[in-house]
């Protein structure tokens, strides 16, 4: 079995190193790159499952890189890693395309869990024999290929987005809190901002509502969180 291949994008030669070390030592595949440059070069010749990500990188930034992430296909999974830590950056960073944003210092552990769990969460959406098909409207997803459906025309999620919408598609009418939704998607050690959630929200709506600005499909309800309805209704 092929090991899972992990870009580090780090221009600390020390934590680059560090990173590289913990992450094989975890039967991990790793590749450095000192700058975004250098890793755009990685991608170009290197299959990459998942891509550490400092943010204050020397020329092309750790937002722009990001962003340009998200232009390609597959996806690849980001979780950035930066000293930067206050709520904008955080923001800023998951805004770019970011799936998860650890701030140094950060405990190795922790971080070789989030991998893990990133990891665990691609495995188990790829296994299985059964097509699981999920529906809301106009929305079907196939939860066994991993693909979201919008009057039949491909739709393309971040993990998070696909993780949110599958859990309000398995529970239509259902409200859910934030910090419910904090627990069910990002885990239940996570420590962050209900706003983190509010953003996911918002720009899986970009993706789903015909107009952002009135969502009839993903609603908010006042105080508490957000539900899934009109299921029976055209997108």
């Amino acid at each position: 079995m092929n090991k899972q291949h992990i870009l580090i994008v780090e221009d600390e030669n020390n934590i680059a190193k560090a990173l590289s070390f913990l992450l094989e030592r975890a039967n991990y595949q790793t590749t450095i790159a000192a700058n975004a440059e250098i890793a755009i070069e990685k991608l170009a010749v290197t299959s990459i499952n998942l891509v550490v990500l400092d943010l204050m990188l020397p020329g092309m930034n750790g937002y722009a890189f990001c962003q340009y992430l998200r232009t390609l296909s597959p996806y690849i999974p980001v979780i950035m890693l930066t000293a930067k830590d206050t709520l904008a950056d955080k923001l800023t960073g998951m805004e770019s395309g970011a799936d998860l944003y650890i701030a140094k210092p950060f405990e190795p552990s922790v971080l070789l869990a989030q991998i893990n769990a990133l990891f665990r969460l691609i495995e188990n959406k790829t296994n299985g024999s059964l097509q699981k098909i999920l529906s809301c409207g106009n929305i079907k997803m196939n939860d066994t290929l991993h693909i979201v459906l919008l009057n039949d025309n491909l739709i393309e999620l971040t993990p998070k987005e696909y993780d949110l919408l599958r859990l309000f598609l398995q529970s239509p009418n259902q409200a859910f809190g934030r910090e419910t939704l904090l627990k069910h998607i990002w885990g239940y050690d996570y420590v962050g901002d209900t706003r983190t959630v509010d953003m996911h929200i918002q720009r899986l709506r970009t993706k789903i509502e015909a107009d952002v600005t009135n969502p009839k499909i993903l609603i908010t309800v006042r105080g508490f969180g957000y539900r899934l309805t009109n299921c029976d209704a055209a997108t």
